[in-house]
């Protein structure tokens, strides 16, 4: 699997379920979780762009004077992420998504936006929150980005990767032209099958 920092699920939403893999692994092998801490947290929302430089410092600073805040910020911060797993999951697999999954991110959508103001930058007129230094920042992008997408996204294009053994689970928006993309990343589950194409044509041959 490729790390999450590859961002390679080309939403936010999705991208952040990506945090955890496999998420189809064998019940002997338990996924690995990519957010250890709320640092790690920090650490992906910068490299996603959901948060700048500045916000973080701050939250980091916020970490060190409060680390049972930022606990409990991580746990909230995973519930979100199973539950955009979920919906997104359902809907990639052709399933209706659960009473119980999408009341929790219509929940999460209206807790970000009451924090959101429109603010005009450099591209025209965007959502931005405050206050600064406040832990739940970090979830308040990733739950508007999940609520648009749930109501405006090409559902035909939101796909699961299998991987050459149906562990990897991950999610991605097949942006593709002609919207055939399987593999999260040609980089990481596309090589196996790569790989397995050429071991089969130098038998033949």
């Amino acid at each position: 699997m490729p790390d999450p920092l590859e961002h390679i699920g080309g939403l936010v939403c999705l991208d952040f379920a990506n945090t955890v893999g496999p998420r189809r692994a064998r019940a002997d092998k338990d996924p690995h979780d990519y957010l250890t801490d709320f640092s790690s947290l920090v650490e992906w929302s910068v490299n996603a762009g959901t948060i700048g430089a500045n916000r973080a410092g701050l939250l980091r600073k916020r970490i060190q004077r409060d680390p049972r805040a930022a606990q409990d910020a991580l746990a909230r911060a995973k519930r979100l992420r199973e539950t955009v797993y979920a919906v997104f999951a359902a809907i990639a697999r052709g399933d209706e998504p659960s009473g119980p999954a999408l009341h929790h991110l219509q929940q999460a959508y209206a807790d970000a936006m009451r924090q959101a103001k429109l603010v005009s930058t450099s591209a025209g007129l965007d959502w931005s929150w405050s206050p600064q230094g406040e832990l739940d920042c970090v979830l308040w992008p990733i739950a508007r980005s999940a609520a648009e997408v749930a109501v405006s996204a090409d559902f035909g294009r939101i796909k699961e990767c299998l991987g050459h053994d149906g562990s990897c689970g991950w999610l991605f928006y097949d942006t593709s032209k002609n919207g055939l993309r399987r593999w999260c990343s040609m980089s990481a589950c596309g090589t196996w099958e790569k790989s397995s194409k050429r071991a089969t044509t130098a038998r033949k041959g």
